[in-house]
């Protein structure tokens, strides 16, 4: 078992470099985890409301039944 840190972060020009041991995480678990940190930075910086996102989601269920419906014939 490697000894080395399971991370290293440190600050350069403004911008975090993060060193990951490769012994202890795997590149898909990494890119999955820098995945879901883009998306809570995207989500706390989002204006959206309950209702807006509602209002999309209806949309978006109209949308996808539109482009599938004609795989399921009315009996």
């Amino acid at each position: 078992m490697s000894t080395a840190p399971a991370y290293e972060v440190r600050r350069e020009e403004g911008d975090f470099v993060v060193r990951v041991n490769g012994d202890v995480f795997t590149q898909d678990e990494v890119s999955r985890f820098l995945e879901y940190l883009t998306l809570e930075s995207i989500r706390k910086r989002s204006q959206l409301t309950q209702e807006d996102a509602d209002v999309l989601a209806r949309e978006i269920k109209i949308g996808a039944w539109d482009r599938v419906k004609h795989l399921f014939p009315e009996r």
